[in-house]
């Protein structure tokens, strides 16, 4: 049996995200996540009163990752003119790195990963979900880098006349990439590859030097 100590409702919400994630939410029962920690469903309720408020708490843990991650990528360029420098001093080499590191970064983390399956698994049942999945894969990354490529285009690294569409070209590969590797693992040296072809293509449609 485990002692519940205060950790022991950190490993409730880890234990249930890894079971919602690979097998939705209404298959899962607040026993089974029990039996995954090593408790009874009656300990399990010290903690969380039902299955729904476990859920609750994952995605409120979810999104104050999610909100501290955003913070560290903000691009403050006005206030942080080194940030701005960096994109701009960026080589081909650089970049190829910079998404390499992101997309393990996805993958390798267990929680992003079990909440990414999570969402897709559950999008097309909680509306909820699949406005997180939207905001967080889609609409906020191409925002993110519609302001990296205005700067770049400012700067005469690239050419271009609509920097949100160039990163709709540039992002939408590396959430498919990351897609087929969250189904299948044994592609990530090949999806690896795919991603660095697909920057030195861009960059070949787009870089000016």
């Amino acid at each position: 049996m485990v002692k519940h100590t205060e950790s022991t409702k950190d490993l409730f919400l880890k234990k249930a995200l890894l079971l919602f994630a690979q097998n939705g939410y209404e298959a899962v029962s607040v026993a089974q996540i029990a039996y995954d920690v090593g408790c009874t469903a009656p300990a399990l309720y010290k903690h969380y009163s039902s299955k729904q408020e476990l859920f609750d708490a994952i995605l409120d843990e979810s999104m104050k990752g999610y909100h501290a991650a955003m913070e560290r990528l903000k691009l403050d360029f006005e206030n942080h003119p080194e940030e701005k420098e960096k994109f701009i001093n960026m080589t081909e080499a650089d970049q190829i790195a910079h998404a390499k590191e992101m997309v393990l970064s996805s993958l390798h983390n267990e929680w992003a990963n079990a909440f990414r399956k999570l969402m897709t698994v559950e999008q097309f049942n909680m509306s909820n979900l699949a406005e997180m999945y939207n905001q967080r894969y889609v609409f906020q990354q191409y925002q993110h880098y519609e302001t990296i490529f205005k700067v770049l285009i400012d700067a005469g690294i690239y050419k271009g006349t609509d920097p949100y569409m160039m990163a709709v070209s540039f992002v939408s590969p590396m959430t498919v990439l990351i897609g087929v590797v969250g189904r299948d693992s044994t592609k990530e040296e090949w999806a690896l590859e795919i991603l660095e072809r697909h920057i030195k293509e861009f960059n070949r449609q787009y870089r000016i030097k």
